[in-house]
Formats: C-alpha cells, structure tokens, sequence
C-alpha cells in the first residue's frame, strides 16, 4: 500500500502505512553478518522476526493514520482483509472525502471528480491492489509465493552502514517490487521500484525508495511505526505517514470492499 494525499489521485499504491505508537521497540543492527542464506531460510527468518504465528492469526485490520505531502494532508482509515481485499477513505481538511478499494479481484475509486464509482484499471488497478496485498502488514515476505508471486533472491547491498539481503516480488497482477531486508533484525526496512506517484493525476515513472522504520510489537506482531517515501534520483521525500491507531477490523466482510 504507497498511500498518498493529493486530491483526486490514488490514495494506495504500496500500502505503506506506519502503525500504532506503543509496545516494544526492536532496533535494527547496523553491523549485521553478511548475506549468506538462501532465500527459503531468509523467508523464515522474516516470519519468524514478525512474529508467524500471531500474523497467521490476523484476517482483518483497520489502520487509522495522517499523511503529509505537500498542500493536502488528510487522515487515512485504511482497512485490509485476507485475502486480499482493502478499503482506504481519506478526509481532508475541507470536509472532502474520497475512497478507494479492492474487492478481491477489481479496483475501484469513488473521487469527487466522479458523478459514481468507478472501476480503475492500469497503474491504479496495480497501486491498490499491492495496497490490499502488501507483506507489510497483514501479511509478511514468506506469504508471497502462497498468492501466485514470484520471489527471489538478488544478492545483497549496503546501505548507510546497514546489510540487507534484496528480495523481489513479481506479483501477478503486475507489481515488481525489491524488498531490503536488514541482515540482522531480518526486517523489511525498504522497498524500491518504478512507477508513477498518483497514477490518475500523472503518469511520469519515478524511482521510489519506501522506508520503514521504528518497529514495535502489537499482539504479538512487529510492524514499522515509521513510513516514507522518497525520490530516489533527486533525494527528496515525497510523503510521511503518521500512525494514530491500528486494531483488529472485526466488521469486515467480503461486502464491505465492494464498489458502492
């Protein structure tokens, strides 16, 4: 899910949403060992720094957060659901609302520029679809595969002083993402690919770093509390996401993620 704030555009495309300020912290080692394991270990590594067991468990959660980019900054409330379903309403500051979703197999959008709902297809189809699939959240890197991706291991690289093994996740319905994961804390801390920030506002491809950070366990799982965006070729962050609040999303069904 990369969730953003300006009007009108796609509000997910990486489901990139940091999470709830409490619990405890887990701190990332910057002399981790290199990289040496294949990428079955490395997969069970990151579930079991997760937390497998308790992430197994979850099948719905509701995310409620700020997003600042620029002139808008609304407030996120974005809801996923296994397998593979999500729904993010944005409010903004004037009183606008606008909403996007993945039913399970289609996306759709209701903006104010649109009279009804709409189904999306291309770039946007791709963003919130990854927002309902992301290993970020309800689910983690050893769930990939189980969905029809196609995972590998490229090698490893260091950046700022930390080693990370690089994992990229071809989805079938078209994302091609590469997951960097810390060598010694075993976490997603970044994510790099190509595309275009607001896909229904502009189409021009940027190289998008996506970084997470400050991780805490809530019930038994460790999600990053921090989430940002940048723009890799000019060093500049398009966007921050501020978590209010994160819980289990018991009102949600199949129903509630389909196109009103």
């Amino acid at each position: 899910m990369t969730a953003t704030s300006m009007k009108f555009g796609s509000l997910i495309l990486a489901a990139s949403i940091g999470l709830l300020a409490s619990g405890s912290q887990v701190k990332a080692d910057a002399t981790a060992p290199n990289c040496t394991l294949a990428l079955d270990e490395l997969l069970n590594q990151t579930s079991a720094a997760r937390g497998k067991a308790a992430l197994a468990q979850l099948t719905a959660l509701r995310i409620r957060s700020k997003n600042y980019e620029g002139k808008w900054n609304p407030d996120f409330d974005y809801r996923i659901m296994k397998p593979g379903f999500m729904l993010i309403t944005a409010t903004y500051s004037d009183g606008v609302v606008t909403v996007e979703g993945f039913d399970g197999k289609r996306a759709w959008e209701n903006l104010e520029r649109n009279p009804v709902p709409v189904f999306v297809v291309g770039d946007a189809h791709k963003g919130l679809a990854q927002a309902a699939h992301s290993p970020i959240f309800l689910y983690g890197l050893h769930d990939m595969r189980d969905m029809g991706a196609t995972v590998t291991k490229l090698g490893c690289d260091i950046i700022d002083g930390v080693s990370y093994y690089q994992v990229r996740v071809v989805t079938t319905f078209g994302t091609d993402i590469v997951y960097y994961v810390n060598s010694g804390s075993f976490l997603v801390e970044r994510a790099r690919t190509t595309r275009a920030l607001h896909p229904t506002l502009d189409a021009a491809q940027i190289n998008i770093e996506e970084r997470w950070s400050d991780f805490h366990r809530v019930g038994g799982v460790l999600f990053p509390f921090s989430h940002s965006q940048w723009d890799l070729k000019k060093g500049e962050r398009l966007s921050y996401l501020e978590v209010k609040s994160i819980e289990p999303d018991l009102e949600a069904t199949p129903a509630f993620f389909a196109k009103p």
